[in-house]
């Protein structure tokens, strides 16, 4: 065993004689470079990049625009008023923040293109916005997740727009009232229902989430115009509310693939009013 000492001993003070006599000596070190840093430079990246990972599945920055076409709404009126009824487009985005996939608030922008009518005795009346903008905001909360992989989501929602009112005619005649009134606030709740399938493709798979649920739906319609030609009456929907409460809603999600930052949706609402709603939504 001494001989082994000896002999790896030896070695090293001949190597050092070597280096002394042909170079420069290399510094050795301390004791302690075992054992510090202790962070490795290309995994602290690693750990940034997972942590940044698990921050963006945490906290999620989505954006999303819908175009939804009402072909009819009918609303509650006055006994002397009757066939009162909205229609028409709103187009809005939509800015939301996913707070551990359980909660968003959200905020809505947009415009829209509404039109009114209805029927005040023998008079046929026919109220057309001009496109104006309109603003909104809700929350959306994932409330349980079963077994079998079916959620429940509750929406909260509410909007509002005032637009001009471009064209107003009282059974066919033109009216022209350039303070005529035209504004729209809307609330909504919703509880929906909704489960992931995946469609196997040759490329890759994609993913639909069809939902539907019920909502509680209500509405305040206040417009309101004079007519020259009749002084003295009143043509107002006098704060008209939804006639039907509550609604249906049957829509599907598409997802290309559970790795694209891309989300398609087709909405279809009935019972309350019968409207269609396409979508898209982008997480940043």
């Amino acid at each position: 065993m001494k001989k082994q000492y000896i002999l790896i001993l030896s070695l090293v003070i001949s190597i050092c004689c070597v280096t002394t006599k042909y170079g420069f000596g290399a510094t050795v070190g301390n004791a302690l470079d075992l054992d510090l840093p202790q962070r490795s430079a290309v995994l602290r990246q690693e750990i940034v990049k997972d942590t940044l990972d698990e921050y963006e599945q945490a906290v999620k920055i989505k954006g999303s625009f819908d175009i939804e076409f009402v072909f009819d709404k009918d609303l509650h009126v006055n006994p002397d008023l009757n066939g009162a009824k909205i229609e028409g487009q709103w187009y809005m985005a939509k800015f939301g923040i996913t707070i551990l996939n359980r909660v968003e608030p959200y905020i809505k922008i947009g415009t829209s293109n509404l039109e009114t009518k209805w029927k005040h005795n023998s008079q046929e009346i026919e109220v057309d916005a001009d496109n104006g903008f309109a603003w909104g905001g809700g929350l959306k909360a994932n409330i349980v997740e079963f077994l079998d992989g079916i959620r429940l989501t509750g929406d909260l929602q509410y909007r509002t727009t005032e637009p001009d009112a471009k064209g107003i005619t009282v059974n066919g005649t033109s009216v022209s009232d350039k303070g005529a009134k035209f504004k729209v606030d809307e609330w909504q709740m919703s509880l929906l229902l909704s489960k992931k399938f995946e469609i196997p493709l040759k490329l890759q798979s994609i993913y639909i989430v069809p939902y539907t649920g019920l909502t509680y739906a209500d509405s305040n319609v206040d417009v309101s115009f004079i007519n020259p030609g009749m002084p003295g009456t009143d043509f107002s929907l006098f704060d008209a509310n939804n006639k039907k409460l509550y609604g249906f809603v049957l829509g599907c999600d598409i997802v290309p693939s559970l790795s694209s930052s891309f989300i398609y949706s087709i909405e279809l609402r009935l019972v309350d009013e019968v409207s269609l709603s396409l979508g898209a939504a982008m997480k940043f």
